[in-house]
């Protein structure tokens, strides 16, 4: 018996275990065998892998597998050395580790380039760092950067009017032309997979209704608020494009599991790593020699932020998005990214968690370090996620990527930036 994944499935396979769907609908009993019309129905029905008997496999995929060996190891060669905080033998782990290295793989054969931090690649002057700020004096002062988005802030002055009409809150988004656009083509994105174009905000908050909408506007005013922080540590494409992915990730685990409003999630996970674009803006020398220091001793970025500056983002966030005062459920999502249990193992801050480590590994984006955080144990058990999730989670949320994207970084004519 071999597992084989949908890619490489081929006519006269034969199932070793019956076939089903991520959601467990059966759809081909142990026994049977792959006829060419099976082929691109799986994929349509989710379907990331088979159960194959091994006397079934033709020399065809015998060589495929050969001649991707070479690609296989290396692969496994750099993923391995980002694993290694976590235990690759204990679930969620050791599926997602499987998952992505194939995956890995195929980028190789297609020419990807993996990046990896050198421990020497940044340079800092022990002698030329000042002291770390304080966190009051990291959130004080400069208005244009800590204040609250001010279209978002108008949404929330006018949700606080008793009775307050979809009109008025559309009205106020429609104020911002470049936010109104990127809202739309957000509200017409696979994300959300409505069946007609939505082409006005007083539709879209309709249909959406009022806390979702506000939610996505704080995630979109807030990227282009913050959009290009100056920074020679940190590449701000790859930050966004790992924030867009974290929040995919979390929206998709949060529809999984039943949440109401599963959308709130993909801002939480948007705007998880907001503290560190703080940092970056207010201390860049101090938090360089954090990132030296994390490199050199191959520590996880929050610890070395810790050692170095006596504080770590999330705890920056947590107290930016009180400054904010955005949402309770926000604000445990931000502050218990890397620390659930400051958060009390809360749903948010659990699902949030494990999206970043899912981030981390499934994107080709490296930040700052080459370690992928730890997964804390505690917040995969406290959610209820099951292994058999997490391949339908890489599958949606490499479909959804690319569009999201274009929200984010197209300008005005579509045209990605």
């Amino acid at each position: 018996m071999a597992l084989v994944y949908v890619d490489d499935l081929t006519e006269g396979m034969v199932l070793a275990a019956d076939l089903l769907t991520p959601t467990g609908r059966f759809v081909l009993a142990a026994g049977a065998c792959l006829q060419a019309a099976h082929l691109p129905l799986l994929k349509g029905w989710g379907i990331i892998e088979a159960d194959i008997a091994a006397d079934s496999l033709d020399e065809s995929y015998t060589e495929q597998q050969e001649a991707s060996v070479e690609f296989q190891e290396r692969a496994e060669a750099y993923l391995w050395r980002r694993f290694v905080l976590n235990d690759l033998d204990q679930e969620p782990i050791a599926t997602l580790y499987r998952h992505v290295t194939h995956r890995a793989a195929l980028s190789l054969q297609s020419g990807w380039d993996p990046i990896s931090f050198r421990s020497d690649s940044l340079v800092v002057d022990p002698e030329q760092v000042p002291p770390p700020l304080s966190i009051p004096q990291l959130l004080r002062g400069d208005i244009e950067l800590f204040s609250l988005p001010t279209v978002y802030a108008h949404i929330i002055e006018l949700l606080k009017q008793p009775d307050v009409s979809s009109y008025r809150i559309a009205n106020a988004i429609d104020k911002d032309p470049s936010l109104t656009v990127r809202l739309l083509r957000l509200v017409n994105s696979p994300f959300y997979g409505f069946a007609g174009k939505i082409d006005s905000v007083s539709r879209a908050v309709s249909l959406l209704g009022t806390n979702e909408l506000t939610n996505l506007t704080l995630g979109i005013t807030v990227v282009k608020q913050f959009g290009q922080v100056p920074s020679d540590v940190l590449n701000m494409d790859s930050f966004w494009r790992h924030s867009i992915r974290c929040g995919l990730f979390a929206s998709y685990f949060a529809e999984a599991l039943g949440e109401k409003e599963p959308q709130a999630y993909f801002t939480g996970g948007l705007l998880h790593d907001i503290g560190r674009l703080v940092m970056l803006e207010r201390m860049p020398q101090q938090y360089a020699a954090a990132v030296v220091k994390a490199r050199q001793e191959h520590l996880p970025m929050c610890r070395a932020e810790q050692e170095c500056l006596k504080m770590d983002h999330s705890l920056i966030g947590k107290f930016l998005a009180e400054k904010w005062r955005l949402s309770s459920a926000l604000t445990r999502m931000i502050g218990g990214h890397h620390s659930p249990r400051l958060a009390h193992y809360s749903r948010e801050a659990c699902l949030v968690h494990l999206a970043d480590i899912f981030a981390h590994a499934s994107g080709h984006q490296a930040l700052l370090v080459n370690e992928i955080p730890e997964l804390q144990q505690r917040a995969w058990t406290e959610t209820g996620l099951t292994p058999e999730m997490i391949a339908p989670a890489l599958v949606k949320v490499d479909q959804e990527f690319k569009q999201i994207v274009r929200v984010f970084f197209a300008g005005p004519d579509g045209a990605e930036g």
